[in-house]
């Protein structure tokens, strides 16, 4: 049955890679508009990017009949680039304790690890009337994409496991999203020998699925809220309050070195305590309270409340990202020469890494804000994207990358170590987009402690705590 999944899983991963060609990829993490300067040409604003000609015009194709003008405003394609605080420099290949391409030489203790994967596949639901109709369902955003999404992540990982001769056993498991099928699954398999169950991928079949505790290490590497840790519950990422002293921290910092600034909270019911504590280190700030049916910012009333000739602190207190879209884009408005603003949230929030968002707004406020991964463009990252389109014909998303990441790191760990909590001696480790040291926390597991401080300058994203 397991490897009748697989297969099915498989002609799926060829279905949704078949209508794609390398062409029609994006290969840029975010657009810019851009206005023409005076004697400019497309040769000039390429270099000026660091881009190639044909890049510009395959976003403006108008350029092929029309001539540049003074003026006119053009789109530009970027990338995002990482740098460290302490230069200027671009950073063209970072330097970490990468334990995917430069593996930290401990020898492999384990060489033959088993897993198990549990997701919602809904593979019985789905309809298929046609190729084109399946090729259309799974290019959406569904459940079953974001399991084959992780899923993808999980074969790059084990792939990449092998260079170390350590092999892996994986049984994957279609839930369905459903309790009653998530119990079937438990109750017809032994599930305490496997080194990692990944899984179930939805919080209350997970929690369904452990009423019944296993010997084995468990992750639901997606969804963390509400769900039921045991002793051997991996949580690989950084729970937000740890992130957000870190970020009062870093703005007691900057009090210290300028006293004199305009303070404006922007925050949304769900993050009061957030409202709370800023307050306390700016008694005297504005406040702007959104709210369900308020779900937006009157530009009037923040060009009222900023100040002038002195430095505007604007801390945005929200995860909704059409509104980080919406401020960010209504604060550049109103930056003058008189007018100084900074942007801080105290919020984890990887919407800020949608391409959706302006990346030069974000650089013109000086965004700074916890993230628990951060972009990479390292010769690193790069071959791992050309190793992936290879094997998958399309680019890793975000849900596939981070699978990769956590994957591969806790079985490289469990490998070098015999057992995960061994494994802790080997401190802090970094991979493509996220880094991971955890702590063991008895009857609640095993937490990551480690996650990223970001800062956008310029068209630059810094980690802000190297």
């Amino acid at each position: 049955m397991r490897n009748l999944l697989l297969f099915i899983i498989f002609i799926f991963i060829c279905l949704i890679s078949s209508g794609q060609s390398e062409s029609s990829i994006v290969e840029f993490d975010s657009l810019i508009n851009y206005e023409v300067k005076k004697k400019e040409t497309l040769y000039s604003i390429s270099n000026k990017f660091n881009l190639q000609i044909d890049d510009i015009i395959k976003y403006n194709p108008e350029l092929n009949t029309e001539k540049l003008k003074k003026k006119s405003i053009i789109i530009i394609p970027l990338k995002k680039t990482l740098r460290k605080i302490e230069n200027a420099k671009i950073v063209d290949k970072i330097i970490s304790n990468d334990t995917v391409s430069e593996p930290i030489k401990l020898k492999v203790k384990k060489d033959l690890l088993k897993v198990a994967y549990l997701a919602p596949f809904k593979i019985p639901t789905i309809e298929i009337d046609s190729v084109e109709n399946l090729n259309s369902y799974l290019k959406e955003i569904n459940l079953t994409t974001i399991s084959i999404n992780f899923y993808n992540g999980i074969i790059h990982a084990i792939d990449e496991l092998k260079k170390n001769n350590v092999s892996v056993d994986l049984d994957v498991f279609d839930t369905d999203n459903n309790i009653s099928q998530v119990e079937i699954i438990r109750e017809n398999n032994d599930f305490d020998n496997y080194d990692l169950i990944i899984g179930p991928l939805i919080n209350r079949n997970f929690n369904a699925f452990f009423k019944k505790e296993f010997k084995s290490n468990s992750i639901s590497p997606l969804v963390y809220d509400g769900i039921n840790l045991n002793s051997n519950t991996i949580v690989p990422e950084a729970n937000d309050l740890m992130k957000r002293q870190k970020m009062f921290s870093i703005i007691d910092d900057l009090i210290l070195n300028n006293q004199d600034q305009c303070a404006l909270i922007i925050s949304d019911s769900l993050n009061q305590k957030s409202k709370k504590a800023l307050l306390e280190r700016f008694p005297l700030a504005e406040i702007i309270d959104l709210n369900k049916i308020n779900n937006s910012v009157d530009p009037k009333v923040t060009d009222s409340l900023l100040g002038f000739n002195k430095e505007n602190w604007v801390f945005l207190e929200t995860k909704k990202p059409n509104l980080v879209s919406s401020v960010t884009s209504l604060l550049n408005s109103q930056i003058t020469d008189e007018r100084k603003i900074k942007l801080f949230s105290t919020v984890s929030n990887e919407n800020y890494e949608n391409p959706n968002v302006n990346y030069e707004k974000l650089g013109n406020l000086s965004f700074m804000y916890p993230s628990n991964s951060s972009p990479n463009s390292s010769e690193i990252f790069l071959e791992f994207q050309q190793n992936f389109l290879s094997k998958f014909k399309k680019y890793p998303d975000r849900i596939s990358i981070k699978s990769f990441d956590i994957i591969k790191d806790i079985l490289y760990r469990i490998s070098v170590s015999k057992s995960f909590k061994n494994s802790l001696e080997i401190g802090e480790t970094k991979s493509m987009q996220n880094k991971f040291n955890y702590v063991f926390e008895n009857e609640n597991g095993f937490k990551n402690t480690s996650f990223f401080i970001l800062k956008h300058e310029d068209l630059d994203i810094i980690d802000y705590q190297n």
